[in-house]
């Protein structure tokens, strides 16, 4: 019978470290620290010689954020102005920017954004407006 005993435990310890072996081989996922917010900088130049109310805003796109509105301003730009905006975001993705100029439909585009890229929006005039990266 202490043989039978003896037989047991050397195989429940065998079977313990079979285990810890195997658990062992695979690689831990360590648990992500949520993102620092980081701000994206948007500088905004009027290269009409003529004075626009611009509305400018940013939202998450494409599964970023939710979709959600993140910044949205509304101003007015003399002829050679330009002035430089900011939108707080802790999540590295796509963002749709939307300008509108003197109260026109508005201009839109899709960029990627992380804590080193941000938008140049140029008005060209009240019906042509460029919004381009930039990296920082």
């Amino acid at each position: 019978m202490k043989k039978t005993s003896i037989v047991l435990v050397l195989a429940a310890v065998g079977i313990a470290t079979i285990c810890i072996l195997v658990i062992s081989a695979f690689p831990q996922e360590k648990p992500s620290a949520p993102p620092s917010p980081f701000s994206v900088g948007i500088l905004v130049i009027n290269q009409d010689n003529v004075s626009h109310p611009v509305y400018v805003s940013v939202s998450g796109v494409n599964g970023t954020l939710d979709n959600a509105l993140l910044s949205s301003e509304n101003f007015t730009l003399a002829g050679g102005e330009r002035v430089h905006l900011s939108a707080t975001i802790n999540q590295v993705g796509e963002y749709l920017y939307s300008v509108s100029v003197d109260g026109n439909s508005p201009h839109t585009a899709v960029r990627g954004l992380d804590p080193t890229a941000g938008v140049i929006i140029t008005i060209l005039s009240d019906q042509e407006v460029e919004i381009a990266p930039t990296i920082t």
